[in-house]
């Protein structure tokens, strides 16, 4: 995670934790809440509040446990209303200086993944973990990626007239060749 490619920012200084939670609760203002709709493509954004768990994990890292709750309201992608959603996420995140020989990073660059595994720490990078940027990356995972309105339904028919109905089956690339040939003479 990087500073850049997030609308909001809050580091917090995490070089002194101890196995007891550090509680740190993140609520953006109006300009952020109005710099993150905007990054993310929102109608809206509302009653935004973060709350994080950090602790140190292993030797060096930090393991970090929170909870997001927001209200977002985001275009349908059927009847472009506005249509809000509620968020109340759980997450929990580890970072460690040393992610990737823990993520399984072979010398020569090869990752062994494990789809069944937890994922594997994010890289510590300094003494700083940016909770923005967690509050952030949350929000976005925690979004609809088709939101659609209530009763919002495709018009009878669409799609029908690319080929998309289920008995329609797209013609072979002979076919289409075919064409040019009987073109050609």
């Amino acid at each position: 995670m990087t500073l850049a490619n997030f609308p909001f920012s809050r580091p917090q200084d995490v070089q002194h934790l101890t196995t007891k939670p550090l509680v740190v609760e993140v609520c953006p203002d109006e300009a952020d809440l109005k710099r993150i709709a905007k990054a993310y493509s929102l109608v809206a954004l509302t009653d935004v509040l973060a709350r994080f768990e950090l602790r140190r994990w292993r030797r060096e890292g930090v393991a970090v446990e929170g909870t997001l709750k927001a209200r977002a309201t985001q275009t349908c992608v059927v009847t472009l209303a506005p249509v809000e959603q509620a968020l109340d996420e759980t997450f929990s995140m580890r970072f460690d200086p040393d992610a990737d020989a823990l993520a399984g990073v072979a010398e020569d660059g090869e990752i062994d993944v494990d789809a069944f595994a937890e994922d594997p720490p994010d890289l510590l990078e300094s003494s700083r973990i940016d909770l923005g940027a967690i509050l952030c990356e949350q929000l976005a995972l925690a979004l609809d990626p088709f939101p659609r309105a209530p009763g919002a339904e495709l018009p009878e028919g669409y799609g029908e007239e690319h080929g998309e109905d289920a008995d329609d089956k797209p013609p072979s690339p002979f076919a289409v060749l075919e064409r040019f040939r009987k073109r050609d003479e």
